[in-house]
Order: C-alpha cells, then structure tokens, then sequence
C-alpha cells in the first residue's frame, strides 16, 4: 500500500531488519486454545511474542510498538505457561510443543498466517486414519501460489489445512506433527485473499463450496483445475445454460424450428 511504501520502518526493526506481519489460530485437539504462548525464535535478536484469545488467534509482536517477526526461518515454541500458580514448572502441553519443540515456521516479507493445530497423546484427532494427499492448484490453466487449501471430513476436528507453494503445489497437513487428511469423504474449499482481505477465487470453490475427495488410506494425489467464472449450476437459470438470451423485438421462433 500506499502508506507502507511511505513508512518502510514500519516493518523494520531498529536495526534494519526485516518484519513479517504474522497472525494465526491454535488449536489443541481440534478446538481453540486459548491462554497460550506463542513465541517465534530467530537467529539474530529478540523473539516475537503473543498470547492466544479465546478463539485461539494470536498477532505476534516485535516490542511494544513494532508488530511482526524476522522474515526468515523460525523455531516456535507454544505452552501454557505459569498455568499453576502452586508449580511454576508445570506444563501440561507436550515438550515438542515448547521445552523440546518440533515447531518451525517460516515467515515472508508481508502478512504471513501460520496456524498449528497441536495434539495431547491419546487425543480422539491423534487416532485419526489419514491418508497421505497432495497435488497442485490451477486456476485457469495458471498455478496459483500461497492458496489456501481445506479438507474437511465428517467429525468437526477432522480438519486438514495446506497452502500452495510458487508452483502451486500443496500437501495437506492434520496436525503439526502428522501429515495428511482423514480417511473417507471430505469437503474441499480453496481460497486466496488480496492484500485487502478481498477473496479472489471464486465462491464456488470456497464460500459456496461444491468441491469433495474421498481420501483412501496410503497415497493421494488431487489436482484441483480451477476456473475464474463460476460453473453453469451456479449461474441463474431463466435461460438455459447453453442459450444466448433472445434480442428484444424478435419473435419466437415455431415450434420444432430450434436447434
């Protein structure tokens, strides 16, 4: 935006290095999780804090007046922190979550959202039966890089998340530390916003999504060919889909006369 280009140091530190805006959701066997600490670890200075809302969303922060984290790759910690007032060292979230963390991250010059959807051991979700699914994103013949691609299964918490890369591929992902999507039907949404929130993909492959995979166990690959108009089904149907409207003033053909 305008303004940005005005206030580069904005999105800088006092050093001269450069920020993300990173905003997310956490979740924890498939529900929010609210109270917890997020904290990005970068290789060069301070770490990039925030704490979760009720909904389980964070917006990170630099220091007190820059938003944001070091573009570049990340080691992420998340716990619930200080929970027992009576036993400070208590952490009932799992240590690769925090004190011996698997989580990593990378974040872009831009809005960056980076969600992680966390599991207890012998969690419902962790017993999921997923299959491995991949594949690439086209919208009109082009691949479309940074969509957002969802696999919703039956249960609520069978929720699996990717998001496409330069070239438009994509690999879905259940939970930070399992990869795949739950075994059986699923509904599909793909969506890319701008950089105003606007979405630029159709509403019928997200909002008004029609789009269903049956992920078997073992491998998967879906290709998604995408198209910038809406399908035929979704068009109003006064006049038949395949039909150009009749110019005004002409009369009506006789009957057994059209093609």
């Amino acid at each position: 935006t305008g303004c940005d280009k005005d206030k580069p140091t904005r999105h800088q530190t006092p050093g001269g290095r450069t920020l993300g805006h990173v905003v997310g959701w956490v979740t924890l066997d498939g529900k929010p999780l609210a109270g917890a600490q997020v904290d990005f670890h970068n290789e060069f200075t301070r770490k990039s804090s925030s704490g979760t809302d009720d909904n389980g969303y964070y917006e990170l922060k630099f220091n007190r007046r820059l938003k944001g984290a070091l573009v570049g790759k990340q080691s992420v910690t998340i716990g619930l922190f200080g929970i027992d007032p009576e036993n400070p060292d208590y952490e009932p979230l799992p240590s690769a979550y925090n004190k011996n963390t698997l989580l990593t991250a990378i974040v872009k010059e831009g809005s960056n959202t980076i969600s992680f959807h966390l599991t207890t051991p012998g969690a419902a979700i962790e017993r999921t039966n997923l299959g491995s699914v991949s594949g690439m994103i086209l919208l009109d013949g082009n691949p479309v890089p940074g969509a957002r691609l969802v696999f919703q299964g039956g249960n609520r918490n069978n929720r699996a998340e990717a998001v496409s890369d330069r070239l438009g591929r994509y690999t879905m992902v259940f939970t930070e530390t399992r990869e795949g999507a739950s075994v059986g039907n699923n509904q599909v949404t793909v969506s890319l916003t701008d950089a105003g929130g606007q979405e630029t993909i159709p509403a019928n492959y997200n909002s008004q999504t029609t789009l269903k995979r049956f992920v078997r166990s073992g491998d998967n690959f879906f290709n998604f060919s995408l198209t910038s108009q809406a399908s035929p089904r979704q068009k109003p149907d006064t006049q038949p889909a395949d039909k150009p409207d009749k110019p005004a003033g002409k009369p009506d053909k006789p009957a057994g006369n059209g093609s």
